[in-house]
């Protein structure tokens, strides 16, 4: 019998892409594509996380002595848990010592009970590029951090395939966690790791044609964010949309192994978004772009740097990056200075303008501070730069467009709501500037309408209905 993925979509193989995935036939933008619960849940980063409610703790079970559990939780999986138990003599301090070592038992375990077994073997069917891996710095810290702790805790004694289990094994596994694994929010701070296969199936594209989300109970949704026609790739971001080319192939290139050739990665304006381009080092009006492999040229006068000399300014830029100001008007200051050197929808300003434009929500939002109007309108000029780069990037359904142009609508009706009183605006004109509000909160509306309820982007949907709601009375009484 057909499961839902497959009967929207079908799993094929090419030399170019490996396994990847094709709808069978037409979706329409919104269409649900995929829902799948995790094969294997984890921290990430050494992080020691409760395998009941994967809040961080320092406690483990009184049962088994190996699986982290938080004070408040009174029991985590009942087979690992049994497994785990009988286990009498393991130097459980050195797998303590070790937090790495606890995602790969978790895996191991999965081939241990007979009701998860066919999770294990889905998994290894999977892509995790063992030989691009090995003896790589992520090769190394592995069998350094778990692989090796977990050879020398004797854990192999009480595994009924132990034979099969040495190094390479072991790196195999941890391969096929991190090329296939995405992270999800924790349910306190920081993110985890989730292995989802049939979701790892599709292939990347930094204009991917869905969306995916994944709420509380750490199930993912994959959705179509546009209109995808029968015999289409369905594709997935692998990366953070916001990054320039250069970023975000090297994070395809040192996780993903493999170099991105998709149309925003191959066009150096980005698709016109210019999240890669440099202010002319010659002349005062023009802008660079990577013109060639070895060298940038300015789209206006045509001279050229090469690549060593946009490097180091880049280094530069990058380096001051990480010691990010932290007031308000130190994030001015630094804005003022990337305005000279870099594209003003340059990734870095973008990102700079997206944390002054949530100092300035704070704000806002904080009823003791009394805003004045320079302040709402410094947000929305800023809404609407961070604007122009998404619409560009995410042109279809987007969850941070959407948030966007909900932050944009709803300073733009409390802004016009002050103007209106201070007399500078009669009641139609706020009632006309209000009613732009209302297109814009439904315009966001309507995009985070296919997110699941439990997630973050669900529950800012049901405050925005009421804002919506509010305003739409607002505008009534003004008729």
């Amino acid at each position: 019998m057909e499961t839902y993925f497959e009967k929207k979509c079908s799993i094929n193989t090419n030399e170019k892409l490996g396994r990847h995935v094709k709808a069978k036939q037409d979706l329409t933008a919104g269409e649900c594509v995929l829902l799948e619960q995790p094969s294997l849940l984890m921290a990430s980063n050494g992080e020691i996380r409760c395998q009941n409610c994967y809040k961080i703790t320092s406690s483990y079970c009184q049962t088994c002595f190996i699986t982290p559990l938080c004070e408040k939780c009174k029991q985590h999986y009942e087979y690992d848990c049994q497994k785990l138990a009988t286990m009498t003599d393991l130097n459980i301090h050195n797998l303590k010592q070790h937090p790495d070592t606890y995602g790969l038992i978790k895996f191991l375990l999965l081939q241990e009970n007979p009701l998860t077994q066919q999770h294990f073997l889905t998994i290894l069917q999977a892509e995790n590029h063992m030989e691009q891996r090995r003896n790589t710095p992520i090769w190394l810290y592995y069998s350094k951090n778990a692989i090796q702790p977990i050879l020398q805790s004797g854990i192999l004694n009480y595994l009924s395939y132990a034979s099969q289990i040495n190094e390479e094994f072991l790196q195999c596994l941890c391969g096929f966690i991190d090329v296939n694994s995405f992270e999800i929010r924790a349910p306190d701070v920081g993110s985890m790791k989730g292995v989802y296969v049939k979701g790892a199936l599709l292939s990347h594209d930094c204009m991917a044609n869905t969306c995916i989300a994944i709420d509380d109970k750490y199930c993912m949704k994959i959705y179509a964010n546009r209109a995808i026609e029968a015999g289409e790739i369905v594709t997935n971001c692998y990366t953070n949309i916001l990054l320039n080319t250069a970023e975000r192939r090297k994070i395809l290139r040192e996780g993903k192994y493999f170099h991105c050739t998709c149309k925003r990665c191959e066009d150096p304006t980005e698709l016109g978004s210019h999240m890669s381009t440099l202010i002319c080092t010659n002349c005062p009006k023009g802008y660079m772009i990577r013109k060639e492999a070895e060298k940038w040229q300015c789209l206006d006068c045509k001279h050229q740097e090469t690549n060593e000399v946009i490097d180091i300014l880049l280094s530069k830029l990058q380096t001051e990056e990480l010691q990010k100001p932290k007031t308000l008007k130190e994030m001015e200051i630094w804005l003022q200075k990337l305005e000279k050197i870099i594209h003003p929808q340059h990734y870095m300003i973008v990102d700079v303008k997206q944390n002054i434009a949530a100092a300035l929500r704070n704000i806002i939002n904080d009823i003791s501070s009394c805003p004045g109007r320079k302040v709402y309108e410094r947000k929305i000029d800023l809404c609407k730069d961070i604007l122009k780069v998404l619409t560009t990037i995410a042109p279809d359904i987007s969850r941070l467009k959407a948030i966007a142009i909900y932050e944009l609508g709803s300073t733009w009706a409390e802004y016009n709501r002050m103007r209106y009183q201070e007399k500078e605006l009669n009641k139609k004109d706020l009632r006309d500037l209000l009613l732009e509000s209302d297109v814009m909160l439904r315009d966001s509306i309507h995009m985070l309408l296919y997110e699941p309820k439990e997630t973050p982007e669900g529950k800012l949907l049901h405050s925005m209905m009421q804002e919506l709601k509010y305003l739409q009375t607002d505008i009534k009484m003004l008729k």
